[in-house]
């Protein structure tokens, strides 16, 4: 007994609490910080097994474990394995860390127990995961070999995974694999700096969801220097949202830079066409003012027809030109088309019987387009198919197909004519361009609205030409409307 009151001597002059146990469990001695720590009188744990000391819930696999430890005793220092709770006297638990030490006392294997009280750290802790939790960004804690230490709740939200599931992944998990090989060597060079690196975003900062989406994310690195290690706090913004209006701003811009081109050729070229039968027109008139003096009425009656004849050409070109304007402020509303009821309308239209009209329509139903766009594009390229018929032909023909394929509609309007040279074609969708030389009156903006009304359908057009055969091809984006019925505007 007297050496365990010289040992009791050396427990109480330790700084933290310590409590010596004997293989069997016993508590053997215990210093007056352990007392105090757990609310027990001095000497009141000597003699008691340990397990009065641990979590109920644990009471009973806890003498295998301790079974085990004096098996193979070897040290644990504080800090290793998961926290831990004790249990005080008057039944409340605590956080603690314990330090394990085997010694042999009298003959006799025991283990020195040291515990640490890390209240005020795991209370510190709550209060920084309130903080982050109140973050408006995703917050991420990684250790300097990428494994996640803390996150905070955008970052759940953000990944879709739980906390505890993020906390037993890698930082390199959250990304796509084609990027992660690459991210281990960024990763490991920023150890070698640690400097702090404001928010950037980049094409390689794709952040992978539990669900497999992918976002781009805009990312900002907090060097941290912490006991046993470096870690450092990753701050994440899911920017798709920005990206997308910065897309639409890059849109936007471009169709403003579009128009104001647009714009631009349509003043300069609409001045011009309008002028000249304005001009011719003066002339007339002029010529019947004089012939009115002269009392030469059949003359007068002539210009007058002539004149009548330009006023209803230019008509014409203007009714063109507030068609091509309007084109921009047409609704985008999409309904489901029946697409032989409108080819069937416009033929009805435009009918020419010179000419043999046929069409296949093998595209899947139903084709969902905005109905007006789809007539106006349907309506000019058939116009422009009889216009430019060849006279020498004797079978003068116009076909129209239709099918589907990969998601897509496809559209051609086909015709037998005097073909457009090879010179010309690129520039045929330009605004009053006019490549024939037959005389049939236009004024050379039916291809300038199909091609606005294709591209603001988010279509594209095409054109193959050569001396006998000329087709014009529509691809427009196959929607799904289901869910809509036809709608038959009367548009003729």
């Amino acid at each position: 007994m007297v050496g365990a009151e010289k040992y009791k001597i050396d427990l109480d002059f330790c700084p933290m609490p310590i409590l010596l146990v004997a293989s069997s469990g016993e508590i053997v001695q215990t210093n007056r910080r352990m007392e105090d720590l757990f609310g027990y009188d001095e000497n009141e744990l000597i003699g008691r097994s340990v397990e009065i000391l641990v979590p109920e819930e644990i009471r009973a696999v806890h003498p295998k474990l301790r079974t085990a430890f004096f098996e193979f005793p070897t040290p644990r220092q504080m800090g290793t394995g998961r926290d831990l709770h004790g249990v005080r006297k008057d039944g409340k638990m605590i956080p603690i860390e314990i330090g394990l030490d085997p010694i042999e006392f009298d003959g006799e294997r025991m283990v020195m127990v040291s515990i640490l009280d890390i209240r005020e750290r795991k209370n510190n802790e709550a209060m920084m995961r309130r903080a982050m939790d109140a973050a408006a960004s995703a917050m991420i804690q990684v250790d300097e070999n990428g494994r996640i230490e803390l996150v905070n709740e955008q970052a759940v939200r953000l990944f879709g995974y739980d906390r505890d599931e993020l906390l037993e992944m890698g930082i390199e998990d959250l990304i796509p694999e084609r990027f992660r090989i690459p991210h281990k060597v960024y990763r490991t060079s920023y150890q070698q700096t640690r400097v702090p690196r404001e928010m950037r975003t980049s094409e390689s900062l794709i952040g992978l969801r539990k669900d497999g989406t992918e976002f781009p994310a805009e990312v900002g690195l907090t060097p941290i220097l912490e006991k046993g290690g470096n870690s450092t706090m990753a701050t994440i913004i899911d920017v798709t949202d920005r990206r997308e209006h910065e897309r639409q701003i890059h849109e936007s811009n471009e169709q403003l830079r579009l128009l104001n081109d647009e714009l631009t050729e349509f003043a300069y070229s609409a001045s011009h066409d309008l002028k000249a039968p304005l001009t011719s027109i003066a002339g007339l008139l002029a010529y019947c003012a004089t012939d009115l003096k002269k009392g030469e009425l059949e003359e007068v009656g002539q210009n007058v027809d002539r004149a009548r004849v330009l006023i209803d050409r230019l008509a014409g070109r203007i009714e063109d030109m507030l068609s091509l304007a309007r084109a921009d402020t047409l609704s985008n509303k999409h309904v489901a088309v029946d697409v032989a009821r409108t080819v069937d309308d416009v033929w009805i239209m435009l009918k020419d019987d010179r000419i043999q009209f046929s069409t296949s329509f093998e595209h899947e139903e139903p084709f969902c387009c905005v109905q007006t766009r789809f007539f106006v594009v349907l309506q000019n390229l058939v116009s422009n198919a009889i216009k430019y018929c060849d006279p020498d032909k004797e079978e003068k023909l116009i076909r129209v197909n239709t099918w589907s394929d990969d998601g897509q509609f496809y559209l051609t309007v086909s015709d037998n004519g005097i073909g457009i040279p090879p010179e010309y074609q690129h520039k045929l969708f330009r605004m009053f361009q006019r490549v024939s030389n037959n005389n049939e009156p236009g004024s050379g903006l039916g291809l300038a609205l199909v091609r606005k009304h294709v591209t603001a359908l988010k279509g594209q057009v095409a054109l193959e030409s050569n001396d006998s055969w000329t087709e014009f091809k529509v691809v427009l984006p196959q929607m799904d409307c289901s869910q809509l019925e036809v709608v038959a505007e009367e548009l003729v």
